[in-house]
């Protein structure tokens, strides 16, 4: 019945209430758990009506009406029939553990979970994700050891728990440990093992889980996706070049992932070409896309192709820019020279400044000498992060470049008395 839930359900539901007297369709209770599943986008026939006009309700309506409110966030209703319900059955306790636990509502959760006469998996796998989801690493491990025989995707839960809160090693642990009691490695684990080689960049990690998909574990597009993004963060390129030559089936991930990876290592031109291949097949760029593809043109100083993107990417595809594309876009045209054009770009976006747009835009003025914009990108540096010095070290050094003595000396006394400290990598131009 789930499947009637598509964007055929309303023809679904409106044959099944005009077939009330039809022998056809069958009882009419099965007619109603029909229309209970298939309701959620229906205007005009709700679910809640037809649950409360059923003269016969069996644990399958009960439970078809709390899983509906659990899936648009409507905990409070599903708890309310939950409560109400007799003869609970495993898949209604699963529900609603699972519902508090996707909401991020731990506490009603464990306390419904700990009333479970009986558990299973999918208490298992929703308890555990759900800390994972709110950071408890902790109380995640402790509902996995209380397990007396976890299935795969329950290690598999445990593991990408570990990744996806940065315990590398924990994670990798985990994956060697299924491995060795020959636990089937699933999608989400393999994505979560190479999340954490890709953390620590653990290159020969890499290389060996490269192999045990090579000797017939899951290649899913997401796995491959991972892996791509995993040799590129290792500095393994080719490997991550051959990942994608191999897939069958490409995404906007798979190619976002390796033009950013590209413009990363230098390969500007190469990234373009990849942009060009991913449009001509038909494949939508999104706003990662065009943060790799800008990152490119701005390393390899392509102004006219950086600029044409950014046409494309607001005008074309209407994505508004992020601080991550007006900082490509003001590096591009800062390092080229035409400061007064990149200063334009960020008054435009105004709602997207920050520290590194306007520091892009001051790195640009310390290289052309131009003190004019130089105060202005970093009078907002010092109201965005006043106590980052290298702002005030870069400004005096315009001045210095500029035989302004005086300028540069009154911020080097306005640095001492803030007490500030310099950050590393900043210097001052001597006097």
């Amino acid at each position: 019945m789930p499947v009637l839930a598509s964007r055929q359900c309303s023809k679904a539901s409106k044959f099944m209430r005009e077939s009330k007297n039809q022998d056809s369709w069958g009882t009419m209770l099965c007619k109603q758990h029909c229309l209970i599943c298939t309701q959620s986008v229906d205007s005009c026939w709700t679910p809640k009506r037809v649950f409360n006009g059923m003269e016969e309700k069996d644990a399958v309506s009960w439970t078809a009406m709390i899983c509906g409110y659990t899936k648009v966030g409507l905990m409070d209703k599903a708890r309310f029939l939950f409560d109400d319900m007799e003869g609970r059955n495993m898949v209604s306790w699963t529900t609603m553990v699972a519902g508090y636990a996707n909401y991020g509502d731990m506490e009603a959760a464990k306390d419904l979970y700990d009333t479970m006469m009986e558990k299973n998996s999918v208490a298992w796998l929703a308890m555990i994700a759900g800390y994972g989801k709110c950071g408890d690493v902790s109380k995640a491990r402790r509902i996995f050891d209380g397990i007396v025989k976890p299935d795969a995707s329950c290690w598999a839960a445990m593991l990408a728990c570990y990744a996806q809160n940065g315990y590398a090693k924990e994670a990798i642990e985990i994956y060697r440990a299924m491995r060795g009691q020959n636990v089937r490695i699933t999608e989400v684990g393999m994505v979560g093992v190479i999340s954490a080689c890709t953390q620590i960049g653990d290159v020969s990690m890499a290389e060996a889980l490269a192999k045990e998909l090579e000797e017939g574990c899951c290649r899913t597009l997401f796995v491959s996706n991972a892996l791509i993004n995993m040799h590129a963060r290792c500095g393994c390129m080719e490997q991550a070049w051959m990942e994608l030559c191999r897939m069958k089936q490409r995404d906007v991930v798979s190619y976002s992932t390796m033009i950013t990876a590209l413009a990363d290592h230098g390969e500007c031109q190469v990234a373009l070409a990849l942009f060009s291949k991913m449009h001509k097949e038909g494949i939508k760029p999104n706003q990662v896309t065009f943060i790799g593809v800008l990152n490119a043109c701005s390393h390899g100083g392509l102004v006219e192709e950086g600029c044409k993107l950014f046409e494309l990417m607001t005008l074309v595809f209407g994505i508004v820019p992020l601080s991550q594309h007006l900082t490509c876009m003001v590096d591009l045209l800062g390092r080229a020279g035409h400061l007064e054009k990149a200063y334009n770009l960020i008054i435009e976006y105004g709602d997207a400044w920050d520290a590194g747009i306007w520091g892009a835009l001051l790195g640009a003025c310390k290289v052309y000498g131009n003190a004019a914009l130089g105060e202005i990108a970093s009078n907002h540096l010092f109201e965005i992060e006043p106590e980052n010095a290298g702002n005030y070290v870069l400004l005096a050094n315009i001045y210095a470049s500029l035989n302004k003595w005086e300028d540069a000396e009154k911020l080097k006394k306005m640095i001492s008395e803030k007490g500030k400290r310099k950050s590393p990598g900043c210097s001052w131009v001597p006097s």
